[in-house]
């Protein structure tokens, strides 16, 4: 890509002028967001889900849409309020896609055909359809539904109370998710494209993953964990194949056994002779802390199962299938992870992270070599190839913009930009600059970050800072858009975002190298941060601020017992006592990837690096942002930091979220979300600004 093409994508959003307004916190209600960029076979045309808010129901609309390939007016092929999931027929001539028509019903299978005509429902099962793959023959649909046939009434009687839950499994809820129904699991199904009953493939207590057929049709493919108790275990999963032409549904002894290597598979793909790409993270003889995935090969020589794949790219230098972070990627109807076989076979193409840049990567797999399809300093978080691998339909942001569509011509490397839905929106607003830069940590450690600057910024004069931390800890800041960012900046503050250690996107031991130690260098790469900006001469000292969620909520409850020199913090979807979150998280850590033992074993590693045990060092003033339903980091760890420090009579304040989940400040409802960024706002204009905030009590 020249660098003429590459400055096309920053071309509506470069300029501003005096005249435009700050970035506010209700702008989030007028976004719209593009997700799951389907290109169809031909790579003539984009199908697409739109999603905006309804303010009237303060909730988010999903609907197709369609935009040719070459640019061209964008229309709807649905009006949703809750249409995704669009995907082509191998012909081109019909797409299915999901449909919830009532927020009390599941969602079901329909195909539009694209001549003109109504959509047809293909399902009407009593929980829904979702994940549909055409036939190579586009006669028929595989799919995915928690049905079960042997139990399911379709008229039950609602009971005037929920039953008690028989929990015999360490794993029981999910945050976004909820409790699990293990008599209603996922498994594999297929239907008539014209309709017709539907079929159920697989049966049984485990969960199957997304279909996808075999090339020539005579299987339906998905990954499954079939071990029984996976939590003693990293993640690992097979690839299994199944008949489509079962007289009754198997729960594993009519299976075959594609893949016989344990791996965490994010996506597959096979090429035109056979060989199956695995997008996945080989399971480590000792677990890590973070494992990067890989693009993993196996070869087409000799029957199923396939064993002992090759590392399709020469370097570790992509996180292959992961992606940055964002406030504003698309709150619903994200698609499935990028991996398709191009150029006939003899390349792969994913989606994967460098250095805070998020690409589309081909591989040649041949040679190893690497070639970066779109470019760096951006956000590509989807995308889809045409059936020859030449067209792809790609969705990027950047830190000015949430998200466009482009065509890329992946032989040329041109980049066309086809829909810009918040290019007016953006036109009458100054957002601050953002700043790429590096700087040496306490020990010399090189370390990337970025400076949001005020609209107008004045470099003579000192300005309040806040230092935002991201979560994970295994993920990565970078060329994403925040809202969040850009609304505190839009306040008058110098906002400062970094990678310390523990982020992904710098290669598999600057991410695991906090194993056992988080916190720890992580939390003082964060202060050489602070310190660095400092140095430049337009930061007061006296107005810091810090804030940051899940394990960025940890590491702000870390930094203000360790150090009283941020003026104000806010702590949002906290983790404050190891010990305790290890009993009540959504996900179980038996293994030791981040502690070495158990609470009861050892509960002196745990109170080390638990802020809990130094809380009566806090005297920074702290908010404290919490969903009540957030299973993943749960509210006891924000209610025991704001008990502990009422008692010690230090100025705190919670904001409770009823109804939210971990989720709140990307996904949560339109409204919670203008009211959280609201809140955090108004927290440090109290403490950086000297601004009245009677509602807090401080």
């Amino acid at each position: 890509m020249t660098p003429e093409e590459a400055a096309t994508l920053d071309a509506p959003h470069a300029a501003t002028t005096a005249a435009k307004r700050p970035m506010r916190e209700d702008d989030v209600l007028a976004f719209t967001w593009i997700a799951d960029p389907q290109v169809s076979p031909d790579g003539t045309r984009v199908a697409y889900v739109r999603i905006e808010v309804d303010r009237t129901d303060d909730a988010y609309k999903t609907s197709v849409w369609l935009v040719p390939a070459g640019g061209g007016e964008p229309r709807a092929l649905t009006t949703g309020p809750r249409d995704s999931q669009p995907r082509w027929s191998p012909d081109g001539a019909r797409l299915a896609f999901v449909r919830k028509a009532d927020a009390d019903k599941p969602p079901q299978l329909f195909v539009l055909p694209m001549d003109g005509g109504e959509a047809r429902a293909v399902t009407t099962l009593e929980k829904g359809a979702s994940n549909p793959a055409w036939s190579p023959d586009g006669t028929r649909l595989a799919f995915t539904s928690d049905t079960n046939p042997a139990i399911d009434d379709p008229k039950p009687e609602k009971p005037k109370h929920e039953p008690a839950r028989v929990v015999t499994r360490p794993m029981f809820r999910e945050n976004n998710v909820g409790f699990y129904d293990f008599d209603h699991v996922s498994h594999v199904w297929v239907a008539g494209a014209a309709g017709g009953a539907a079929k159920q493939l697989t049966a049984g207590k485990f969960n199957d993953g997304a279909p996808r057929w075999s090339r020539d049709g005579a299987r339906v493919l998905f990954t499954s964990d079939r071990r029984d108790e996976p939590w003693f275990g990293m993640d690992e999963a097979r690839i299994y194949a199944v008949s489509p032409e079962l007289a009754a549904p198997t729960d594993g002894a009519a299976l075959e056994l594609v893949t016989d290597f344990a791996a965490a598979i994010g996506a597959f793909a096979e090429a035109p002779d056979g060989r199956i790409a695995v997008l996945g993270a080989p399971v480590p003889a000792t677990p890590h802390a973070y494992d990067q995935a890989s693009l993993l090969v196996f070869g087409a020589a000799g029957a199923w199962p396939l064993r002992a794949p090759k590392a399709a790219h020469a370097t570790c230098r992509y996180a292959w299938g992961e992606g940055v972070n964002s406030d504003q990627h698309p709150p619903r109807a994200n698609g499935p992870a990028t991996l398709a076989f191009a150029d006939g076979g003899r390349s792969l193409v994913a989606l994967a992270a460098r250095e805070g840049s998020a690409m589309l990567v081909r591989v040649d797999l041949a040679t190893g070599a690497e070639t970066e399809l779109t470019p760096r300093g951006r956000d590509a978080y989807a995308a889809t190839g045409s059936a020859d691998g030449r067209t792809w339909a790609v969705a990027i942001g950047g830190v000015d913009s949430p998200g466009d569509l482009y065509a890329l011509d992946a032989t040329t490397g041109a980049l066309t930009r086809l829909v810009a839905p918040n290019a007016e929106l953006l036109s009458g607003i100054a957002l601050g600059d953002v700043e790429e830069f590096r700087y040496a940590s306490f020990d010399g450690q090189d370390v990337h970050g970025w400076i949001v600057k005020p609209p107008g910024f004045d470099a003579t004069r000192p300005h309040p800072l806040v230092l935002e931390i991201h979560g994970g800890p295994h993920t990565a800041y970078g060329f994403g858009f925040f809202h969040e960012f850009h609304v505190l900046a839009g306040a008058g503050n110098v906002v400062l975002y970094t990678n310390p250690r523990g982020s992904t996107s710098y290669g598999w031991e600057f991410a695991n190298v906090i194993q056992h130690r988080f916190p720890g260098d992580d939390a003082k790469d964060l202060l050489a941060a602070v310190d660095a900006v400092i140095a430049r001469g337009y930061v007061d000292p006296k107005r810091l601020g810090v804030t940051g969620g899940s394990g960025g909520g940890l590491l702000t409850n870390w930094l203000v017992t360790q150090t009283d020199r941020f003026a104000a913090a806010c702590t949002q979807r906290c983790v404050t006592d190891w010990a305790s979150m290890m009993g009540t998280c959504d996900f179980t850590m038996f293994l030791p990837h981040w502690f070495r033992k158990q609470p009861f074993e050892d509960p002196a590693e745990y109170a080390a690096l638990s802020p809990y045990t130094h809380v009566a060092n806090i005297t920074t003033p702290l908010m404290i942002v919490h969903s009540e339903e957030d299973w993943r980091c749960p509210i006891g760890q924000g209610e025991m930091l704001f008990r502990a420090l009422k008692y010690l009579r230090r100025p705190v304040v919670m904001v409770r979220f009823p109804g939210e989940n971990h989720e709140l400040s990307r996904s949560g409802a339109p409204l919670h979300r203008v009211q959280n960024q609201q809140h955090i706002r108004r927290w440090f204009d109290r403490w950086l600004r000297d601004v009245p905030a009677p509602e807090y009590g401080v």
